[in-house]
Formats: structure tokens, C-alpha cells, sequence
């Protein structure tokens, strides 16, 4: 907290009369104190729902669907909402990624069984995530060369798998692959991953991941950016106190907590 020093001089409130000089009778002490305020320069600021051109719209205000028209080269990705675009137009192209590497997941996905050389068996929709409820992870389908199985898809009906989720990865069973800096030695294993990007709608199995709004500012509300937060804790040096003042002040003090925090640590 920041602490706003002011000086004033006691004498101008010392007592000039007879009987009484020299002392302070002032009761009060008028101080001059900037109490401020913070805000965010973002405002106070409301959502409203994105509406698409409907032709049976009734109401006071009607554009003509022939008066509107979207523009050349229009990207709702950067260009923002338009009339004549529905929700499904915002949905952004899947893209799939898919490459080389490891068999560091093939072992999270085995069953807790082994054959008789204590090799893992692999048993097809067979959940092994820590929550089946939630994340896939499991066998798709199993031979005798390789193992096609994901990792973090989404799980439904209790620990079904929910298809074109999660990361999908093929295993070769008898086909290695040497690392001749490190020596380490695994099975040629590929993966794919496709990613929905931002969906306002339903895309096949991909549920929407965001929503159309705009942002509107209330009449009420302009110039307006936060409710104010006023600092209030002021603390007053009187310059002078009295022998006894520690003592009468303690009737204030109710806690224990209230020692250390009266008066921004007086005590």
C-alpha cells in the first residue's frame, strides 16, 4: 500500500488564549488526501449473439438479401461476421499432421497380461487410460505384423473409443529401427493426428470448440471502463500524541491480528 505523507504544523493549532495557551484544542485536523482508482482500459463491455440473413425475419428494421453482398476475397477469420454467412461457413478446415518416431506409447496401451515370453498382449478396445470416462487410450485392431492403436482420443459410452479423435499410431511388430549415436533400438512406428481447428458447428465427430458474438458496449455504460475500486485505508500522523494515548487507543484494538494492522503497524 502506498503511504501519502503530510506535514502540518502544530502550532497553528495551539491555543492563544488565556487559561489555555499553548495547548491544542483543535479537535480536527483538515487534510487534503488524492484517493484514486484502477481500471482496465479493456471497458465494461456486453455480448450479443451472431444472427445469419434469415428471410422470414419480422421486425421494424429489414435488409433485402439483394442489397447485401460478401465481398471478393472475404475471410471470416479476419474480415469478422456477415449476414449472409451462416454459423457453418466460420468452421476452419481440418488439418492432419502425420510422421515417424518412437514406440514410447505402445507399452501405456498393453493390457496387463503377458504370453509366455512375458510379452505384453495387445487386446483391441481395450481402454487403459487412468479415466476411461473422459480419454481413450487403446488397441484399434492387432495382427501378426502390427499394432494400430491411439492415445488421448475421446471416450464415450463409458470407455468406448469415439472415432477420428486422439493421436493414431501403427507399430511393426518385427520391424526395427537402430539409433547408431545412442544405441537404442524401437519398433518403426508412424502416427497421424487431425486437428479441427476453431468449429462453431458440429463437424462430423468434432464437436463446436467456439461461439459467434460481438461485442457491444450499453448506452448506460459509455465512458464507463470499470466499477471503481477506491482506496480507503488512510492512515493520519498526528505529530504529537499523548502519554497515555498507547493505552486509551487499545480499547480498538480487538484481535490479536488488529495489533500488527492498526495504523499500518503503529504498534
Amino acid at each position: 500500500m502506498e503511504l501519502i505523507k503530510r506535514k502540518r504544523l502544530l502550532e497553528n493549532y495551539r491555543s492563544r488564549q488565556s487559561g489555555s495557551y499553548g495547548e491544542i484544542t483543535a479537535s480536527t485536523i483538515d487534510i487534503s488526501l488524492y484517493i484514486t482508482h484502477t481500471y482496465e482500459d479493456m471497458g465494461i463491455y456486453s455480448n450479443s449473439f451472431f444472427d445469419p440473413y434469415d428471410d422470414d425475419f419480422v421486425g421494424t428494421y429489414k435488409l433485402k438479401r439483394e442489397d447485401i453482398n460478401i465481398p471478393v476475397n472475404f475471410n471470416p477469420a479476419i474480415d469478422g461476421r456477415h449476414p449472409l454467412m451462416g454459423p457453418e461457413m466460420y468452421n476452419q478446415d481440418t488439418t492432419t499432421v502425420s510422421g515417424e518416431m518412437d514406440d514410447r506409447y505402445l507399452n501405456s496401451v498393453a493390457s496387463y497380461q503377458v504370453d509366455k515370453n512375458n510379452n505384453p498382449i495387445y487386446k483391441p478396445n481395450l481402454n487403459m487410460s487412468k479415466d476411461i470416462n473422459k480419454i481413450y487410450d487403446g488397441v484399434l485392431s492387432v495382427s501378426e505384423d502390427e499394432v494400430n492403436y491411439v492415445t488421448g482420443g475421446i471416450s464415450i459410452k463409458g470407455g468406448e473409443y469415439k472415432p477420428n479423435t486422439g493421436i493414431s499410431f501403427n507399430s511393426k511388430i518385427n520391424s526395427y529401427v537402430d539409433d547408431l549415436i545412442t544405441g537404442k533400438r524401437w519398433r518403426e512406428t508412424t502416427f497421424t493426428h487431425t486437428m479441427g481447428g476453431l468449429r462453431t458447428t458440429s463437424n462430423g465427430e468434432l464437436e463446436a470448440n467456439v461461439s459467434l458474438y460481438a461485442l457491444y458496449k450499453k448506452e448506460e455504460l459509455l465512458n464507463i471502463v470499470e466499477p471503481p475500486k477506491v482506496r480507503n485505508r488512510v492512515f493520519i500522523s498526528r505529530g504529537g500524541e499523548d502519554i497515555f494515548e498507547r493505552h486509551s487507543i487499545m480499547s480498538e484494538i480487538k484481535t490479536r491480528d488488529d495489533i500488527d494492522e492498526y495504523r499500518n503497524g503503529y504498534f
